[in-house]
């Protein structure tokens, strides 16, 4: 024999409702959640602005190509020794001192090669920009028109925060290079002396 199982439509429609509203609600203060949190990144303005990397002797883009491996716009660095110069700019409406930064490079791929060094900026005006050497800094791996990842150099760059002197945020920078020190850098052309 079949049984009959008999359901009170007014329960069911209250159990529903209640239901249905947890569900929005849920989902509601999730999505202000997030909405929140993309905004607040997305407007925040670092402190400590990074505003360019140099590199000394001078890196260049080329296509580099390693037996059937070809690697578009890399940027080349093309000596084993070599100083980066980064560019920074206090955003703030404060004087800034003792500011701390870091340098890190690192092989991509192989987190066991990571050579970190420390810089400090004395102080930086509101408004100004200042720039902070790393001199000396040894390749950790060298392509030598052989291999495509050897060579292969992830640099990050940070402003560390430093609450007595001003800086309360943390900014990093990510930059990439590659080292093959059997690629030329480019020739620049030197104008000729025309005579009138």
């Amino acid at each position: 024999m079949a049984r009959i199982i008999a359901i009170n439509r007014k329960y069911f429609t209250l159990t529903l409702s209640v239901l249905l509203i947890c569900f929005l609600g849920i989902a509601g203060v999730t999505l202000w959640k997030t909405a929140n949190a993309s905004a607040t990144k997305t407007d925040m303005v670092p402190e400590v602005k990074m505003l360019g990397l140099a590199v000394e002797p001078a890196s260049f883009t080329r296509d580099l190509t390693y037996g059937s491996v070809t690697l578009k716009g890399s940027q080349v660095i093309s000596s084993k020794n070599f100083d980066l110069i980064v560019t920074v700019q206090n955003t703030t409406g404060q004087k800034m001192s003792n500011i701390p930064i870091e340098l890190e490079a690192s092989l991509i791929g192989d987190d066991s090669k990571k050579v970190s060094k420390l810089g400090n900026l004395p102080s930086l005006d509101p408004g100004a920009t200042a720039r902070v050497a790393f001199r000396q800094v040894n390749a950790l791996g060298d392509a030598q028109g052989k291999s495509a990842t050897t060579g292969q150099h992830k640099i990050t760059l940070r402003v560390k925060p430093n609450a007595a002197g001003g800086v309360n945020q943390a900014t990093e920078a990510t930059f990439y290079f590659n080292v093959d020190t059997t690629v030329k850098s480019p020739k620049v052309a030197t104008p000729v002396p025309q005579n009138n």
